[in-house]
């Protein structure tokens, strides 16, 4: 509609009175649509077709912007709230945010190109590039959030943009240029500290966090962000490493004493395992500080094993893989669930009949394998999710934890699995005489050679174990007390639990070695 306009002096976005106008007229009860009109506006806004000078794009940006955001970050509060929204919202509201930070992107980008070719108006905005160069990296890193909460493949251009950004406000000296990003983005902020904050999250999490716990460390690590550094030489306290002028996902900085070219940038976490250390005792103490400004009411529970993998992360960068890669093509049979594995054993319900999958096996290595869905096969499986794997021609059945999720340019998924045990056992947890709890519960035994004597490694159903409970196990004719020791990790429906074994009979109780 914008563009039926003949002359630029008739457009409603030649002027802010005119501009302001549309956004009074634009509805107050559906950010979807306020953020798809106002994205159309800002194309529009940078249509050469229009020939607006730089100066009056980047004020009328900028009044877009700001309005959008309240929208934009309700928007962000649905689609990240603790309980998910439908099928049909999720990719309304995806769909919303990923235009406009696309729109704003590419607006931005528009902004700084005008400004290094010195084009009409650039003189008078230039003592706001450090503005135009943190709001581009922002939505370059919304745009980034967008495609790894789908786990599909980011696009290059993202990290092209995101090297212009930086590297014009490096050259211009305005890195460090203390600034509020928005109204109610909490605190202020820089050009610099938002570039570490893309990378360290990046390389931290994306493609082995939950699209939940992605959003909650995002807003850890713009937080955190204070103690960041992005510089021109390695340090001893840089962990990853980013070339500016073949600009690529972020890598991990080599080994003491490699040669890098001057394009690389460095990114060093300085003072942020003490301030993850701090907000971890906070945390801890089911107490979630409200200067995290974390956009939805999170518990505690959930920030402390997001905040725990940063903590880890920010001491020293991802571990190098331990065990060489195998290729291999192997037909693999696959159940998803703790419920549906628990079917595949001898746990007393003999369910058999629930159908598998059957996945194609890339590469295997001591304690994982990477599979492959071609693209269409529809999987319902996100990082976490517990897998019973039964590789073809074996009889038994073992399981598995996704780490891993990425998309290829084909659309295919790859998933990374962590191998649990290649076998697990069904067996039958019997609640201590007294308890309020099911009095059988089916469970599963994890196979395993390498565990300490008198050790054993058990999942449970969700929310079953008690540190203050020593439930009994039936395997085969013998019963044995089991003695928590910790629990290793809490899933989405599995409890995966470390419990020492203890051998019963009728007059005594001995511990088996």
């Amino acid at each position: 509609m914008l563009g039926l306009f003949s002359n630029k002096s008739d457009h409603p976005l030649a002027n802010l009175k005119s501009a302001q106008l549309l956004l009074n007229d634009l509805p107050k009860t559906d950010p979807v649509v306020v953020l798809h009109e106002i994205g159309l506006w800002i194309e529009a806004l940078f249509d050469p077709v229009n020939e607006f000078r730089l100066d009056h794009q980047f004020a009328v940006m900028r009044m877009l912007d700001e309005a959008a955001h309240p929208h934009l970050r309700k928007i962000l509060q649905g689609y990240f709230a603790v309980v998910p929204p439908s099928s049909f919202n999720e990719n309304r509201l995806w769909g919303a945010m990923n235009a406009y930070f696309n729109f704003c992107d590419l607006g931005y980008l528009d902004l700084l190109i005008g400004l290094q070719k010195g084009e009409k108006g650039s003189g008078a905005i230039k003592s706001n590039l450090s503005l135009i160069c943190a709001r581009g990296i922002y939505a370059a890193f919304g745009k980034l959030e967008c495609a790894a909460v789908r786990y599909i493949q980011i696009d290059p251009q993202i990290w092209a943009h995101l090297a212009e950004f930086y590297a014009y406000a490096e050259a211009e000296q305005c890195l460090d240029e203390l600034l509020p990003l928005y109204a109610g983005s909490g605190s202020e902020t820089t050009a610099s500290r938002l570039f570490a904050s893309v990378l360290m999250w990046y390389t931290a999490g994306v493609g082995s966090f939950r699209p939940l716990d992605l959003h909650i460390s995002k807003r850890l690590i713009t937080y955190m962000s204070k103690a960041f550094a992005v510089e021109e030489e390695c340090k001893a306290d840089s962990l990853f490493a980013f070339d500016l002028a073949k600009p690529a996902a972020p890598v991990r900085v080599k080994e003491q004493g490699a040669m890098y070219p001057d394009s690389i940038r460095f990114m060093g976490v300085g003072a942020a395992p003490q301030l993850f250390d701090n907000l971890l005792k906070t945390l801890d103490k089911n107490l979630v500080p409200e200067e995290l400004n974390m956009g939805v009411a999170y518990s505690a529970d959930l920030v402390v094993d997001v905040a725990s993998s940063l903590s880890a992360c920010c001491r020293s960068p991802l571990p190098l893989r331990r065990n060489p890669r195998r290729k291999i093509k192997v037909h693999m049979n696959v159940v998803n669930g703790f419920f549906r594995v628990v079917e595949k054993t001898d746990a007393g319900l003999n369910f058999h009949g629930s159908e598998s999958e059957t996945w194609e096996v890339e590469d295997v290595s001591a304690n994982g394998l990477s599979c492959m869905l071609p693209a269409g096969k529809v999987a319902n499986v996100s990082i976490g999710s517990l897998l019973g794997l039964q590789p073809e021609k074996i009889e038994h059945w073992g399981a598995g934890i996704v780490r891993r999720m990425r998309r290829d340019a084909q659309n295919n998924l790859h998933l990374g699995v962590e191998m649990l045990a290649s076998k697990v056992v069904g067996i039958i947890l019997h609640a201590p005489e007294g308890s309020s709890e099911d009095a059988r519960q089916a469970a599963l035994l994890l196979d395993k050679a390498d565990l300490q004597d008198g050790e054993s490694l058990v999942l449970m159903k969700q929310d079953t174990f008690s540190a203050n409970r020593s439930p009994t196990m039936t395997l085969g004719e013998q019963s044995f007390l089991l003695m928590p020791m910790a629990l290793v990790e809490k899933g989405m429906d599995f409890e995966l639990v470390r419990y020492r074994k203890m051998a019963q009979d009728s007059n005594s109780a001995e511990e088996t070695y």
